[in-house]
């Protein structure tokens, strides 16, 4: 029978090399859970200050570094309070020091009071699919008036209403995507990796190779 001695060093106590090696052992260590939850919330907290009502179970994403890659959600859109939203900057009584680079659309005025006495109705919503992470647009409109002699553009003011809602909803998910990503990225980070070695009092050889196991052996 053999007996071996084995120290064992805290993270802190081994040398550089070694910390490097310990930290791409637990490199994901912060991720091994639903660590997007708070993003989503967030997320689902902008979009209801916009006329946009989702919610976590609706947004998807999958990876950051490779072709295909994305985000998207499903949502129904009440146009109206979504132009109003992005005129005044809704968003920020939410979070008030949050940027967003998002256009007022230039619509005519006699158009928005249309669809706003519901002469004309504008349902919208977005899609999602498992195999496209992208933002997927439905919308149409229904002009219930008995004359448009006066309002020759509404086809041409629809339009260009549709290119501004396709367009802010793209910038919202690029937002998503892009917070997602920044979160992943700290999460995997070397400070916030050590923070939660460190937290957790895991024990190294010289080497930096993980070997609390061996205290679970000779328990």
């Amino acid at each position: 029978m053999k007996n071996i001695n084995i120290t064992l060093y805290k993270f802190t106590e081994i040398k550089t090399e070694a910390r490097q090696k310990a930290l791409e052992q637990f490199r994901g260590i912060n991720t091994d859970h639903n660590w997007w939850e708070n993003e989503y919330d967030f997320f689902v907290g902008i979009c209801s200050t916009m006329g946009i009502r989702t919610s976590p179970q609706e947004i998807f994403f999958r990876g950051f570094y490779s072709q295909g890659d994305g985000s998207c959600f499903s949502s129904r859109i009440n146009v109206v309070a979504m132009l109003k939203a992005v005129e005044r900057q809704e968003w920020k009584n939410h979070i008030p020091n949050l940027e967003l680079d998002l256009i007022p659309c230039d619509i005519d005025r006699r158009v928005l009071a249309l669809i706003e006495n519901a002469t004309i109705e504008v349902p919208t919503c977005t899609k999602t699919s498992h195999r496209y992470y992208c933002i997927q647009l439905d919308l149409e409109w229904r002009y219930y008036g008995n004359d448009n002699r006066n309002f020759s553009r509404i086809d041409s003011e629809l339009l260009k209403l549709e290119t501004w809602v396709m367009i802010t909803l793209k910038k919202l998910n690029g937002y998503l995507y892009e917070s997602l990503r920044d979160t992943y990225e700290h999460l995997t980070g070397d400070t916030a990796v050590q923070e939660a070695i460190e937290a957790n009092e895991y024990h190294f050889t010289t080497e930096g190779i993980y070997a609390d196991w061996i205290f679970d052996k000779a328990q």
